[in-house]
C-alpha cells in the first residue's frame, strides 16, 4: 500500500502543511478540522482517511515554523552542495555544520548546509576558511512564503499528489 497524506488547510482555506493520513484522521476525529475530501481507503468500518482537511482555526504565518532537518535543508539549498556548487541526488547528500559541532556550532538554519559526501569528508571538523571552501549561499531561515509554496507542500508526497489537491494548490504541472 502506498503511503497516504492529508493536505491541511487553515480556516481561510490556505494550504499550510502536508501531514500523514493518520494525523489528518486524528485532526477530524478530535474536532479540530473538517473533512473536505476523502481518500478511497477506509480508516475503519465507518470512516475514510481524509485527503484534504480544513482546520477550525486560522494559523498566522509567524505561528507556523519549520525546523531545520535533513529534508528541509536539502530543499532550501535545492539539492546543491554549498561547497562544490554541484547538484546531487538526495542519496549522495549530507548535512554539514558550517561552524563544526566540535567548535560549538549548533543545529540551526544559520549553521546547517547541504554538502556532498566528498566535500563533507574533506571539510571534516575544520572551518570553511581552513579548507578553502566558499559557500554558494549564506545559510538563512527560509521565509514563510517559501514553506507555503505548492512545491514545498508536495515535496513530501513525490509523484503521488492526489488529483483533488490541485484546486487548493493551483495547477501543479505548469
Amino acid at each position: 500500500m502506498k503511503k497516504l497524506y492529508t493536505l491541511k488547510l487553515d480556516a481561510s482555506w490556505r494550504p499550510i502543511e502536508v501531514v500523514d493520513c493518520f494525523k489528518g484522521f486524528s485532526l477530524v476525529f478530535s474536532g479540530r478540522a473538517q473533512v473536505v475530501e476523502n481518500h478511497s481507503l477506509r480508516a475503519c468500518a465507518l470512516f475514510y482517511f481524509p485527503s484534504v482537511v480544513v482546520l477550525n482555526s486560522y494559523i498566522r504565518k509567524r505561528e507556523f515554523r519549520v525546523s531545520p532537518s535533513r529534508n528541509t535543508i536539502f530543499y532550501r539549498d535545492k539539492y546543491v552542495c554549498q561547497y562544490c556548487h554541484k547538484r546531487f541526488p538526495k542519496s549522495r547528500l549530507t548535512l554539514d555544520h558550517v561552524k563544526p559541532k566540535s567548535r560549538g556550532g549548533d543545529k540551526s538554519w544559520n549553521n546547517l548546509v547541504t554538502s556532498c559526501s566528498a566535500c563533507n569528508q574533506k571539510k571534516a571538523d575544520k572551518t570553511i576558511e581552513e579548507v578553502g571552501f566558499r559557500l554558494l549561499n549564506k545559510p538563512t531561515p527560509p521565509t514563510s512564503h517559501f514553506w507555503s509554496s505548492p512545491e514545498w507542500l508536495i515535496s513530501k508526497v513525490g509523484n503521488n499528489v492526489p488529483l483533488g489537491w490541485e484546486k487548493f494548490l493551483g495547477d501543479l504541472h505548469e
